[in-house]
């Protein structure tokens, strides 16, 4: 079964541009424009081994939102948030979480989740 890479967010260029860069490692990524989408795919299969969201979204739930619900319900899930409008402390996330403040770099991108995929060794960056 392949390893699977949730990735969420409102702006369908960035989100391209994401689910590609994270696609290099190796990985199947899916796709969504909100967390209200992501839901369902949370709870289908193939299982998600990581998600990657943006926090300022429209929808009934913002990124953050998400996050929580994500941490109550599969707990070691790892979540990567990201957000050019909103800022988290690194001591206010659960261990196994992260923030990358926007504007990053698709190598920052790719460190950050190469972090949680530690069984990837593939570097193109």
């Amino acid at each position: 079964m392949p390893t699977t890479v949730l990735v969420i967010d409102d702006d369908e260029t960035l989100r391209s541009l994401m689910a590609d860069a994270i696609s290099l490692l190796g990985v199947l990524v899916i796709e969504c424009a909100s967390a209200d989408e992501a839901l369902p795919k949370l709870e289908s299969r193939p299982p998600i081994v990581l998600v990657v969201t943006d926090i300022c979204m429209p929808g009934s739930m913002d990124g953050l939102e998400l996050a929580r619900v994500i941490w109550s319900r599969w707990p070691n899930l790892p979540v990567i948030l990201t957000s050019g409008n909103a800022v988290i402390p690194e001591g206010l996330l659960p261990a196994n979480a992260t923030f990358l403040r926007k504007p990053w770099s698709l190598l920052t991108l790719h460190q950050t989740v190469k972090a949680y995929l530690p069984m990837l060794s593939i570097s193109r960056f």
